[in-house]
């Protein structure tokens, strides 16, 4: 007997972004891509069981651009840094690209960038 699929939805994050623009794009994704795919079976499998959400960051807008080939995706865009696109909220599939593992988790990314760490 196989383990159930773990499902995920991974939002990508610029890791030039600020840390609190960061953490208000991620909340308007993670917000904004459940309502976008809220009739879906899968995200509503999704939402009642594991609800795992997973930040990945990119370091520029040409890889934000590479990263809209992993798969169904929402651009979100950021007003008060003049509308350019912060992030991306991809729909919660079984399968999801294996691409994915190649980014690194936003936060690490912000850590390793930031002057006071470590």
């Amino acid at each position: 007997m196989t383990a159930p699929t773990r499902l995920r939805m991974y939002i990508v994050l610029r890791r030039d972004l600020s840390p609190t623009a960061a953490l208000l794009a991620y909340g308007h994704a993670t917000l904004g891509t459940y309502l976008t795919w809220q009739d879906d079976p899968i995200m509503q499998t999704w939402q009642r069981t594991s609800f795992v959400k997973i930040a990945l960051g990119v370091a520029d807008h040409q890889e934000l651009n590479w990263a809209k080939t992993l798969g169904e995706h929402r651009v979100f865009t950021e007003s008060t840094l003049g509308n350019i696109e912060t992030c991306l909220g991809f729909r919660v599939v079984e399968q999801p690209d294996p691409r994915f593992k190649t980014l690194k988790a936003w936060v690490h990314g912000a850590l390793q960038a930031s002057p006071d760490a470590g």
